[in-house]
C-alpha cells in the first residue's frame, strides 16, 4: 500500500501474511481472477492493484481494483473493496436500531485434514 514496485504474489500467501485483509477479501479476488481469465483476459495483460491509503475510500478497510493493460494503458476493470461493518455501523448510528445477529453454535467439533501439494 505504499506505493512500491509491483511483485508477484500467491493469493494464499498475500492473505496469510494479510497483505490482502481476509479470506473473504481473497476469495473474491480469486473469484474476479478466474472470471477474468474465463471471458477471454489474457493473464499477462491482467494485474490486482492495491489501493494506497490515501486513495483508499472512507468505508473500505482494503480495496482492490483488477486491471487490464489495454492500448491506453492499464485500466481498472473492477474494484473490490472491503466495507467491513461500515453500512451496519452507519445505518445503526441514524436509525438507533441494532442490527445483530446472534446464534448459539453447537460444541467445537475437531477434524482431520490432509493437504496434498501439486
Amino acid at each position: 500500500m505504499s506505493g512500491e514496485s509491483p511483485q508477484l504474489v500467491r493469493l494464499g500467501d498475500a492473505v496469510r501474511t494479510k497483505l490482502i485483509n481476509n479470506e473473504t477479501l481473497g476469495y473474491f479476488i480469486g473469484r474476479i481472477y478466474l472470471f477474468m481469465i474465463k471471458v477471454g483476459i489474457d493473464k499477462t495483460r491482467l494485474r490486482f492493484r492495491q489501493h494506497m491509503s490515501n486513495e483508499m475510500a472512507h468505508y473500505a478497510c482494503d480495496c482492490w481494483d483488477t486491471e487490464c493493460k489495454t492500448s491506453y494503458g492499464w485500466v481498472e476493470c473492477v474494484g473490490c473493496a472491503d466495507r467491513s461493518c461500515y453500512d451496519l455501523t452507519q445505518h445503526t448510528k441514524f436509525s438507533g436500531e441494532r442490527l445483530v445477529a446472534e446464534r448459539p453454535l453447537p460444541a467445537p467439533k475437531k477434524i482431520e485434514v490432509s493437504e496434498v501439494q501439486a
